[in-house]
């Protein structure tokens, strides 16, 4: 029996292709998605820099950044982001730390390095104080680092030995400052790894 490459084609471009989305992908519907049918004690939570921006009257977001309390959490969300956006949404970026998707103009990452029992518990990942503040469903920022963020202070709630270097020159790029006896106590400190200056990071 002969073979129709062409609709042998065809059929393989209908079975892989994505379906056209449910709704558009804005920042609100992005974030309903993410937070449909789940509370803030069971999960998944936007945290970060998306919440930070939010706080701070800014709309340039880099990314949105979902922290899980386990991978069954973060298959489901991905499957319902895909159910939701369609063609909108692709795979950008696979790494161990996270599988990063543009869904329409946005970056969603989904952080996969660690999984979290709590919120409390992803702000307490966090290397600097401002960027421990989460965004509800509402597009409401709240959190323990609403002061530092409001008013552009940088402060270490825990410190990243080899993440430091690289994290704090793109907070100075965005405007934030450090004590200085703060820094200087951190720089002298031997452990610090010089080696990985550069690199960028999922906060």
């Amino acid at each position: 029996m002969a073979i129709n490459f062409k609709e042998l084609l065809l059929d393989f471009g209908t079975a892989t292709e994505k379906p056209k989305p449910k709704q558009r992908p804005t920042l609100e519907n992005i974030v309903s998605v993410v937070y449909r049918n789940t509370t803030e004690k069971s999960g998944p939570w936007i945290v970060g820099g998306c919440a930070r921006q939010v706080l701070l009257g800014e709309d340039n977001f880099n990314d949105i950044d979902v922290w899980f309390k386990d991978i069954y959490q973060f298959e489901q969300l991905k499957q319902r982001l895909s159910d939701e956006f369609g063609y909108e949404m692709y795979e950008h970026y696979v790494s161990d730390n996270a599988i990063t998707y543009h869904v329409g103009d946005f970056k969603v990452q989904l952080i996969r390095r660690a999984w979290y029992p709590s919120l409390q518990a992803v702000f307490d990942s966090f290397d600097f104080t401002c960027c421990q503040l989460a965004l509800d469903d509402n597009l409401t920022a709240y959190g323990p680092g609403e002061d530092d963020a409001r008013n552009l202070r940088l402060r270490v709630n825990h410190l990243d030995k080899n993440a430091f270097l690289s994290r704090y020159a793109k907070y100075v790029g965005y405007g934030y400052s450090m004590d200085p006896s703060e820094f200087l106590k951190i720089i002298d400190n031997m452990d610090l790894n010089y080696e990985f200056y550069g690199r960028v990071f999922v906060y």
